[in-house]
């Protein structure tokens, strides 16, 4: 049992593999041994292994009774008023590009039947969690060697409650959340991922922002530090080194690019979204000075309140009485690209504004209480719920914010709800973990002079030296693709859309990876140590 490290030449799940000698076959051929064929597991290897991953072999069971018991307590599944309803009607009655949300989900939906068995997709959802929990494990488990560590970082993608609660809903955003975890994870499998590896990846990188387009993000970071892989080869093996690079790229390009020639052909134009414009609309509109705005139809779209006393930007784009939709169910003619246009000419000339409110919104997800505004989405929506619904009366300032409906609410729903209120301490030490991370960079950054010269201890040799090195390696590129990937995931949402505890759900599994393998690299770093 067991494998070899082929970065470090040390032994994964603690068990070193031993090397059979060859022996002489009839005629004086050489000929591998049975044992090198099919080595049969011995107990005390199983033992061994068991003990190893004992931590996370607890949390994994905790994780899969967590999800039962969300199965248990609503049944077939919880929907959010709006989205849910849409995606089941795609998959349904016909797949079209230009919906509001790209279709990425429903053609999930569609691939698995489920329209016709809500309880298949977050059946399916849950465990698709699961899975890529155990690769979050195994590449922390490479990177910081400790594997109570290693089973730490995966915790939050086992039991944080955002996570139970988006796999219960017939929303994209579990699934969105599971294929970048997904792409972090293998290209995290090494310090040098080939380009079978890069190209898996990027496949799952692109399906992701075909399933929600703030996974621009994401796909970016994973580019980015596949060229500072290639950056980092010797000069005369870059040709080479940057193989995973294209072979990303052109992974990532063929969902995207397929996803973009289907909305071109139905008369939508060559994007992923069609509706960027409208939603960036509705993102600037609490927050604009009107003031600047000398067209008469571009002020028809202006909020004459004060900036103080305007609502979320749900409530520019949704209600009928909205000044978008001019009291239609519907968006009357034109105003779709008016919006727009007022959202370019907003953006252009107060960038300050999408800026500072966008900081306002990210140091929201920092919270240690639930971060609630009349310009925010409710905390609420996103927790595990002991009603059924959390619609508010019509004069509520949220009453047009989504809510959540449940068939039913069973018995384990007092300790799950119980369990969600315990979302919110634990999100400074993320934020903490994350600057550790950084500051851990700029020490490696500006130490590496010093570190080479420092006399290692008698007896090291060079395999001691390349498995510090190659330590803190992989502990730098797992931070920066999960946090990379979570962090942009976030600042994009701040930036177009708003703020929404769903978007931090869906990656807060890599934040909390990344948080921990952070703070490890940061004490390996002063330490001068292979991080754990």
């Amino acid at each position: 049992m067991g494998s070899v490290d082929q970065d470090t030449g040390e032994s994964i799940g603690g068990i070193v593999p031993t090397q059979p000698h060859p022996v002489a076959a009839p005629g004086g051929d050489v000929a591998e041994p049975a044992s090198a064929v099919a080595h049969p597991v011995r107990p005390a290897a199983l033992w061994r292994f068991g003990r190893r991953h004992a931590v996370f072999g607890v949390l994994l069971l905790l994780g899969a009774t967590a999800r039962a018991l969300v199965l248990v307590a609503y049944p077939p599944a919880l929907m959010y008023l709006g989205d849910s309803g849409a995606y089941l009607d795609q998959a349904w009655r016909g797949l079209w590009p230009g919906d509001w949300r790209p279709s990425g989900y429903p053609i999930f939906l569609r691939l698995i039947d489920g329209p016709g068995h809500l309880t298949r997709i977050v059946v399916v959802q849950h465990l698709l969690t699961l899975a890529v929990a155990v690769g979050l494990y195994a590449a922390a488990l490479r990177a910081v060697r400790r594997p109570w560590l290693a089973a730490l970082a995966a915790a939050a993608a086992l039991l944080a409650p955002w996570v139970l609660d988006l796999g219960q809903f017939v929303l994209a955003d579990s699934l969105f959340g599971v294929l970048v975890a997904a792409g972090v994870a293998v290209l995290a499998g090494s310090v040098r991922p080939g380009a079978r590896a890069a190209a898996v990846a990027g496949l799952l990188l692109g399906a992701a922002l075909c399933v929600r387009t703030v996974g621009y993000g994401p796909l970016l970071v994973a580019a980015l530090v596949l060229i500072v892989d290639a950056a980092r080869s010797r000069l005369g093996a870059r040709a080479r080194a940057g193989l995973p690079l294209a072979a990303f790229v052109l992974a990532a390009a063929a969902p995207i690019g397929a996803y973009a020639g289907w909305s071109a052909s139905e008369g939508k134009g060559f994007t992923v979204s069609a509706h960027s414009g409208y939603f960036l609309y509705g993102r600037v509109a609490p927050f604009v000075d009107c003031a600047s705005f000398s067209r008469p139809d571009l002020r028809s779209l202006c909020d004459p309140r004060p900036v103080a006393q305007r609502g979320a930007p749900v409530r520019y784009l949704w209600p009928a009485d909205s000044r978008l939709r001019q009291g239609h169910r519907g968006i009357p003619a034109g105003r779709e690209d008016l919006a727009a246009q007022f959202a370019h000419q907003a953006v252009r000339e107060q960038p300050w504004m999408l800026v500072t409110s966008s900081l306002r919104y990210l140091a929201g997800y920092l919270s240690p209480v639930p971060h609630e505004t009349a310009k925010t989405s409710r905390a609420d929506t996103w927790e595990l719920p002991t009603r059924t619904t959390n619609a508010l009366p019509a004069d509520d300032p949220h009453a047009e914010d989504g809510y959540f409906v449940a068939t039913t609410v069973r018995a384990p729903a007092a300790a799950l709800a119980d369990w969600s209120r315990l979302s919110y301490p634990p999100l400074p030490l993320i934020g903490l973990g994350l600057l550790a991370g950084v500051a851990a960079t700029a020490l490696a950054l500006a130490r590496p002079v010093r570190t080479r010269r420092r006399p290692w201890p008698a007896g090291a040799g060079s395999a001691a030296v390349e498995r510090a090195g190659t330590g803190h390696l992989a502990a730098g590129r797992l931070f920066w693709l999960a946090a990379g990937s979570s962090v942009s995931t976030l600042v994009l949402s701040a930036v177009t859309a708003g703020f929404d505890y769903r978007y931090l759900g869906a990656v807060i599994g890599p934040a909390g990876l990344a948080a921990v393998v952070g703070a490890a690299w940061f004490v390996a770093v002063l330490r001068r140590r292979t991080p754990g």
